[in-house]
């Protein structure tokens, strides 16, 4: 029996595009006259002065930034085509960002609430959350960034740092955490760097938000400020929301989802020279029926898709939000729609692909979902793979021999091509109804528990020695009592 998918994904060949370069081209060039015509306003009061310094237009009054295309050119000329996420340890676990680079999943990050098993009710996330998350994610093996959840628990302004420490001792891949604030990111900052081994730096990239329309915030903005001063890298994004912070039609929603990503690109350049990004549009779409916004639709995918093809045009690596759903359960409903919103954005190349273990219209988490979402992703690099056409795989000389009364099963051609050719999962089966009944007749969700419950039930094995540890200790001490006096702005 072949044994499951354990590896990380293999090289994409099937790739697809959903704008031509045509179009491409016109979408750039309107998001470079938005940025020079209309602006956008940035709340940190730092930006604001580089970019005047800069040659920017920028009123002081109302905070608006006109930005020349000249800057935009400019910076895309520093930003580094490549970002490779360092893991703890086995260099095999690096992740390669590029727009030749590799494709990757990761889990959500920076939620902070919880669906238990056989629940239907959500629930705030505490600290014994974070351990089962981490080593959960930790062990999935289509799963290659862990990101963290965050507790709701006292002193919210150290809840990014505290997620960090139990994420540098429970997995050895690469991280992610989302921004709150510049004296945060610093913090996280000193803790990495007490457990990183020397000479493997950028362990962990930083998620810093845009808003729309054309607003990029004081805390979001800081935080992505000082990451790019430290050196971690900083993934960009925009969650423009159709008909209501951004046009309605797609085309349009992604003009304004370039230009404010385009913008924070150009400031973070300006700042610091070759500071390493990720273009990660995650877009929204209002359901025009009940006014809720939406991110299980097939929109949210195309528009994804469309994110990708502008950050390859522009030569940066990039990112998909994923697994995007709506569903409040970690339901068929919920797999039904991180099939229409993930696959499009990963067979268009997006290096980081997220979302996985999230759920209502990425509000919650839930262990199960993060199992079926590790299977989901597993079955999507298959696909991405693609299959070759050569003297081997055509298989001409088997064919033959075969005919038109034998079989392949015992055929070495069969043997030694069956676990490369073949996805097989660990999570769904593949039985027939009587043998699935006589096995219990477990649905999916139960599976997924299972598998859950096997892996917690293993002792941890700690990544960090007893002295990383103690330091990384108490760092978050220290931390936690500079922050609790710091105030996080809009």
């Amino acid at each position: 029996m072949p044994a499951p998918t354990t590896a990380g994904p293999a090289p994409a060949t099937l790739r697809l595009s959903v704008l031509p370069p045509a179009d491409l081209e016109r979408v750039h060039d309107l998001a470079l006259h938005i940025l020079e015509s209309t602006g956008i306003t940035l709340h940190y009061p730092p930006a604001r002065a580089l970019l005047r310094s800069h040659g920017a237009s920028v009123d002081e009054t109302t905070a608006l930034a006109h930005i020349p295309r000249r800057l935009v050119q400019q910076a895309l000329a520093t930003t580094p085509h490549r970002v490779t996420l360092h893991c703890h340890g086995d260099p095999g676990q690096d992740c390669h960002l590029a727009t030749d680079g590799g494709t990757y999943a990761r889990t959500g990050t920076g939620l902070n609430w919880i669906v238990d098993q056989r629940s239907t009710t959500r629930r705030a996330v505490v600290t014994a959350d974070l351990e089962r998350w981490i080593r959960l994610a930790g062990a999935q093996p289509n799963i290659h960034i862990v990101g963290a959840l965050y507790d709701q628990e006292p002193v919210p302004q150290a809840m990014d740092v505290r997620a960090v420490a139990p994420l540098l001792r429970y997995t050895s891949k690469p991280l992610m955490i989302s921004a709150l604030s510049g004296e945060g990111i610093r913090w996280v900052k000193r803790l990495v760097d007490a457990a990183q081994p020397a000479g493997r730096p950028n362990r962990l990239m930083v998620l810093s938000s845009v808003n729309s329309p054309l607003t990029y915030g004081f805390g979001q903005l800081e935080a992505a400020w000082v990451a790019a001063e430290v050196g971690i890298p900083v993934v960009i994004n925009s969650s423009a929301v159709t008909g209501v912070s951004a046009p309605v039609t797609l085309a349009g929603s992604l003009v304004q989802l370039h230009a404010e990503m385009l913008a924070a690109l150009v400031v973070l350049q300006l700042h610091r020279p070759g500071a390493p990004l990720v273009y990660s549009g995650h877009p929204v779409v209002m359901d025009m029926r009940n006014g809720m916004s939406a991110m299980g639709t097939p929109e949210v995918g195309l528009l994804s898709a469309g994110c990708v093809d502008l950050a390859r045009y522009c030569g940066l690596p990039s990112g998909s939000d994923g697994l995007t759903a709506d569903s409040c359960l970690p339901d068929a409903m919920a797999v039904s729609e991180k099939w229409a919103t993930g696959l499009l954005p990963l067979l268009a190349g997006a290096n980081v692909n997220g979302a996985a273990g999230v759920f209502g219209t990425q509000s919650t988490v839930s262990l199960e979902q993060l199992v079926i979402d590790d299977e989901v992703y597993g079955a999507m690099f298959r696909l991405a793979r693609g299959f070759a056409v050569s003297e081997e795989t055509l298989a001409a000389p088997v064919i033959e021999y075969v005919g038109s009364n034998g079989s392949y099963l015992m055929e070495e051609h069969t043997r030694a091509h069956m676990r490369s050719e073949i996805w097989y999962p660990r999570l769904a089966t593949r039985l027939g109804a009587a043998a699935w009944e006589a096995a219990g007749a477990e649905d999916t969700m139960q599976r997924a528990a299972e598998m859950m419950q096997d892996t917690l039930s293993t002792p941890p094995t700690p990544c960090l020695s007893d002295t990383q540890q103690r330091e990384v200790s108490r760092l978050l001490r220290q931390a936690q009592a500079a922050l609790r006096e710091i105030e996080i702005p809009i």
